[in-house]
């Protein structure tokens, strides 16, 4: 399904958040398929919506001309478009409908964010994190960990900065988050702590994800300069609840970071 046909099927779905919720899952498809943007074909990732209010009117439209209001759209350095869970070099490019930055490892696309002329954004990754270090990466026995910490922190830096680029375009609020997570299913969600009795290993502070999409409830944030984590709270509380957690180790009214992702930010 194209990307306008997903819009015109999610029309009519019903509120603000519905259809935005209904256009997150009808791009899911083409992306677990592998016929996405940029040759996208991973069997796990993330994949993240920011819908505004605005979409579905006739005529709306954010200007992505090469001469329009998109700060830093240089091909070469698309900062304004980060990649969730690659830290590294991203390469932009323009597309019939918007303007994407993607990250590229030995020639295989490992994610890429895309903001349309519509002002959605789409943001989608590999799971784990692919850099083979803290981020996430393969156990000892072959099973994939994902750490969790490093999915709340970046979930929470992009979603940040995608607000920052629709107020900048005077997007229409508000902005409608959807999150999934899919290919999961046998994944372990590491949170760096030690004692997990929840189907990871004795005292290595994981746990098995039992079910292959992780699929949380629409948030809707009424303003750009809203506390993303406190609003995402629900929804990544969902994310660990899906592998036996109670809910996110990290976050209680206030978020408890890792030194080395403080000095990383």
């Amino acid at each position: 399904m194209s990307y306008r046909d997903a819009v015109m099927a999610a029309k009519y779905a019903g509120g603000a958040s519905e259809q935005a919720t209904a256009l997150h899952q009808e791009r899911l498809d083409p992306v677990v398929s592998g016929t996405s943007y940029f040759g996208f074909d991973r069997p796990r990732g993330v994949v993240v919506h920011l819908v505004p209010d605005g979409v579905y009117d006739d005529g709306y439209a954010v200007d992505l001309s090469e001469r329009g209001v998109l700060p830093e759209a240089d091909p070469t350095r698309p900062t304004q478009l980060p990649v969730l869970g690659n830290a590294g070099d991203a390469r932009g490019t323009w597309t019939a409908d918007g303007f994407g930055a993607y990250v590229e490892d030995a020639a295989e696309c490992r994610g890429y964010a895309h903001l349309f002329s519509n002002g959605v954004v789409e943001s989608v990754s590999a799971l784990p994190f692919e850099d083979g270090g803290s981020d996430g990466g393969e156990a000892e026995d072959g099973t994939v960990c994902l750490d969790g910490r490093a999915l709340e922190l970046d979930l929470t830096a992009c979603v940040r900065r995608y607000l920052r680029l629709l107020a900048y375009h005077q997007t229409r609020g508000p902005v409608h988050v959807a999150i999934s997570v899919f290919g999961a299913a046998g994944c372990r969600l590491d949170t760096g702590e030690g004692d997990s009795d929840r189907g990871g290993s004795a005292g290595d502070g994981s746990a098995t994800v039992r079910t292959d999409l992780l699929a949380p409830f629409t948030v809707t944030l009424d303003g750009f300069d809203c506390d993303v984590r406190a609003e995402l709270a629900d929804p990544v509380d969902a994310l660990w609840r899906g592998a036996g957690f109670p809910g996110s180790p990290f976050f209680d009214g206030e978020w408890t970071l890792r030194s080395a992702f403080e000095e990383r930010r």
